[in-house]
């Protein structure tokens, strides 16, 4: 088999500086550069052969990975810890790497750079903890035919879908009200079959409003059995909350005091269905308060029993 044109190029290159031709001679006589040359004959003089080594490869993982113990421990003791910060740790042990070095090392290990979940310190409280692990246990005890959560969330004149298709490179603008817009409270209750009690308020809600709704809208919907479970809030803790739920025979639960966690849609399944509501809200794109509310009015037959069965049991209240 013959040999590579490189090869036998340099072959013949490193041959007439061995017969006593100077590097620039022999450069010359076969047309190429007298670095070439010279590093050739370094080359065939300490490794015995011209052949070139192996073309492309990552020849630099293997000097990051040998400190793999330390840049792990670093985002182990500091989790926010960023890459120029890890950059200048590994300085001061003597250890060079740049910005996209490190990158690289992270994107092996599939580690990304995420938004922290954040947790109350509180919960850490032994009284907290007690009342965080009753809820748990408690919580296999429920029977979701009988569940009423009740929450409240925003609704204004200025929502509208943030995204949108347009030609690449073009900006995609829309109009929405910025200096002029009005915020409602809405405030409902989801059972398995659908959502119940619903009410808007011009504004934010205090204890006194919470109380109105409570007997205005929530108690004519409830049935003897019913346990009604909201959040810890001083709103929710009024002096005629219990007893105006506990008059229809029905029962409440709050939720464990800084326990934020217990508020999303992973343990309270109204929570999933405001987020349809507000996602049909911006698509209805109403821009008066009147509309709103009609809108609302008009969106919440939209919750099948099917579709909040579903929610139900996506948070963990679903029937054996």
């Amino acid at each position: 088999m013959s040999k590579p044109l490189s090869v036998d190029l340099r072959e013949r290159v490193v041959a007439a500086i061995s017969a006593g031709a100077s590097r620039r001679a022999a450069a010359a006589r076969f047309g190429v550069s007298a670095s070439s040359a010279i590093r050739w004959a370094t080359l065939a003089r300490e490794a015995g052969s011209v052949a070139p080594g192996p073309l492309g490869g990552d020849r630099r993982t293997a000097r990051i990975e040998a400190h793999a113990p330390l840049i792990l421990g670093l985002v182990e003791r500091t989790s926010d810890i960023t890459l120029k910060e890890i950059r200048a740790e590994l300085a001061k042990a003597g250890v060079s790497a740049g910005v996209g070095t490190l990158w690289r090392f992270f994107d092996r290990r599939r580690m990304t750079w995420k938004k922290k979940t954040a947790h109350a310190a509180e919960q850490d409280r032994p009284d907290i903890l007690r009342l965080r692990l009753a809820w748990f246990e408690g919580q296999l005890d429920l029977d979701p035919a009988k569940l009423v959560f009740i929450d409240e969330t925003w609704a204004s004149t200025n929502m509208a879908r943030t995204r949108g298709r347009a030609p690449r490179g073009e900006r995609l603008r829309a109009s929405i009200p910025r200096g002029h817009w009005k915020t409602t409270t809405f405030v409902a209750g989801l059972r398995q079959t659908g959502m119940v009690a619903p009410m808007v308020l011009d504004g934010p809600i205090n204890g006194r409003a919470f109380q109105a709704y409570l007997d205005q809208a929530l108690v004519p919907e409830l049935r003897p059995g019913d346990v009604v479970i909201m959040d810890n809030l001083g709103s929710h803790k009024g002096a005629g909350v219990r007893a105006s739920i506990e008059a229809a025979g029905a029962s409440l639960l709050h939720l464990p005091p800084y326990s934020p966690d217990l508020r999303g849609s992973a343990s309270k399944p109204v929570e999933n269905a405001f987020s349809k509501l507000k996602a049909l809200l911006r698509k209805a794109a109403e821009r008066t308060v009147y509309g709103l509310w009609n809108a609302i009015g008009r969106l919440i037959p939209t919750f099948t029993p099917a579709e909040c069965a579903n929610y139900f049991a996506a948070a963990g209240y679903d029937p054996d």
